[in-house]
């Protein structure tokens, strides 16, 4: 059970596309060219909506579709493949910050009670190409990624575990926050009691945001001044 005292870590997870950062579908486009590269398949994804997704839950999609059975050593091939397809294609590509990305990170990274992690549905490899392209990398202390399960809840939930363990004995975070721009992430928050902070700067609308059940919905990020009062760190370095 969490605390809620004053006093404690606080963990704060978040997701990367559409939340912190923009890559203009530099992610579907490594994912076209890993599976024309890995398996000669010609597949423009156009029945993928990615926005929310995993990386494996895409992948198992694709089988679906072509009504082939999922094998380790193929996946393995192709999530060694999707990486190098996608430092490629964000060469000489400018990386779009969402308002606040940066400030909030940096203070969250000097912030001594505060822990930040990933819920991402990239593998790890294509986690890391993201945020290096926006020189974000350097924020986050852990975090749980879509090689990892096709559900992003269970992705969540192992994010969850690995920051619990980095705890001292007999610590608890006092509070959990999940930031993220879809309804699958405010899932994930629900998964794993977490509140849900989400963000309409991917492609659902605040609407949707709320109908799904977020504990707060903004813009963007660029409120500094409420999200340390939402996340209870407000002046107390």
């Amino acid at each position: 059970m969490m605390e809620t005292t004053s006093s404690g870590k606080i963990l704060i997870l978040f997701d990367i596309d559409g939340t912190l950062l923009d890559m203009h579908g530099a992610g579907r486009r490594a994912f076209i060219r890993a599976l024309k590269t890995t398996f000669g398949w010609d597949d423009d994804l156009e029945y993928i909506h990615f926005s929310g997704t995993t990386d494996m839950a895409v992948f198992h999609r694709v089988l679906q579709e072509r009504g082939l059975p999922y094998r380790d050593e193929e996946a393995r091939l192709f999530f060694e493949q999707l990486p190098e397809e996608l430092r490629r294609t964000v060469a000489g590509q400018q990386t779009r910050l969402y308002p606040g990305t940066r400030e909030l990170l940096e203070f969250l990274s000097e912030h001594p009670r505060a822990v930040a992690g990933l819920v991402t549905g990239n593998i790890e490899s294509c986690a890391r190409i993201k945020l290096e392209s926006a020189d974000l990398h350097g924020h986050f202390t852990l975090g749980a990624f879509g090689h990892e399960h096709a559900d992003r809840n269970e992705i969540a939930r192992l994010a969850m575990v690995r920051a619990t363990r980095q705890l001292i004995p007999g610590e608890s975070f006092a509070r959990l926050f999940l930031i993220g721009d879809t309804p699958s992430d405010v899932r994930a928050a629900q998964h794993i009691g977490a509140t849900s902070i989400a963000v309409a700067t991917g492609t659902p609308s605040i609407e949707t945001l709320r109908d799904a059940g977020a504990d707060y919905v903004l813009e963007d990020l660029s409120d500094l001044s409420l999200l340390q009062s939402i996340l209870g760190i407000s002046g107390d370095r």
